[in-house]
């Protein structure tokens, strides 16, 4: 892949010593393993910027185009990473687990996606990209020393998301809403600020990520929006998602799934949906994916007996649905158990 025709000489170069000074923040022992370069060679060229801020966070921001097709490889300290990826992906490999982040050059707004990442102990991270490859991003990291000082007053969300950052290398994505990807392109492209201000401006902006991120830990579905339902609709649903679990195999119809919740099908649909994100029936398919997923990992069934787990007839139809809902193919998380 060539630089795209709007590619300017003029962007800042960043080179490998740059990429392995900043990188100290976010771990250990970074090294570009291919190609061989030297430090002074240029990794990148763009806006890159890797700050600890006031609070504790570290902020990973990038606007960068990739100079070569480029591995590198660093010991990630322990934490929870969130991610906003705005353009373009990359593949990367924490420990035995594959992930592919980011929507590509082609993707809508709607293709957007939030990633939250847990290492509970350090762990190797390698990540890979193609030469010309635009990514804009932002990361945001908090220790597990900010996560015990609980700096958002989390409160009953607390249990959760410390369950979540002790499981190594869980993963949870969701949909960002539109304040945040305006919150991103706010740190990519912040105002002409002194120093001091200008943290204060990340560092406002890198909380509001981590906001919304441990929302989407803290809620069984990191699809759910805030305050579209009253209490008793909520419950009902509550209730109703149970049943599914239970139910997911049976055959189920819309008439009688909207019995078990007390409402008609309509009011089912809409609130659910609103709730979700999702029909009842897509919600139903994810379940069943999302067993299929632990069947791979955890007794390394086949890929043709996990499309049989999640109610696939097609392995090849399986495999599209499950790239889609994880971001990775079940091919890959198969090669890793």
């Amino acid at each position: 892949m060539g630089f795209p025709s709007d590619f300017h000489s003029e962007l800042r170069e960043v080179t490998v010593d740059d990429l392995a000074s900043s990188s100290q923040l976010a771990g250990t022992g970074f090294k570009v393993t291919d190609p061989d370069l030297s430090d002074k060679d240029v990794a990148l060229r763009g806006d890159y910027q890797l700050v600890r801020l006031r609070s504790g966070l570290i902020l990973h921001a990038t606007d960068t185009y990739d100079t070569h097709d480029l591995t590198n490889e660093i010991l990630q300290h322990a934490g929870i990473t969130c991610s906003i990826f705005l353009r373009g992906r990359v593949a990367v490999r924490m420990g035995d687990r594959q992930f592919e982040m980011g929507p590509g050059t082609k993707a809508g707004p709607r293709d957007l996606e939030g990633t939250v990442i847990s290492r509970s102990r350090p762990e190797r991270f390698v990540r890979c990209s193609r030469r010309g490859t635009h990514i804009r991003k932002v990361n945001v990291t908090v220790s597990p020393e900010w996560l015990e000082r609980d700096e958002l007053g989390l409160g009953g969300y607390s249990t959760a998301i410390s369950r979540f950052a002790a499981d190594h290398l869980n993963c949870v994505r969701w949909k960002p809403s539109a304040r945040l990807v305006s919150i991103a392109e706010q740190i990519l492209n912040p105002p002409p600020y002194a120093t001091i201000l200008r943290d204060l401006y990340l560092e406002s902006r890198a909380i509001e990520i981590v906001a919304e991120a441990m929302h989407a830990i803290s809620n069984p579905d990191p699809f759910v929006p805030n305050g579209l339902l009253k209490p008793r609709e909520h419950r009902r649903l509550a209730n109703l998602r149970e049943y599914l679990v239970e139910h997911m195999d049976d055959t189920l119809t819309l008439n009688v799934i909207a019995r078990e919740a007390g409402m008609s099908a309509n009011t089912l649909q809409r609130l659910f949906q609103m709730a979700y994100g999702v029909t009842v029936f897509e919600y139903v398919r994810r379940l069943k994916l999302q067993r299929a997923r632990q069947a791979i990992e955890r007794e390394g069934v086949s890929v043709t007996e996990a499309a049989h787990i999640a109610g696939y007839t097609s392995a090849a139809n399986f495999s599209t649905a499950f790239k889609r809902l994880f971001g990775v193919s079940p091919k890959t998380v198969r090669s890793t158990f």
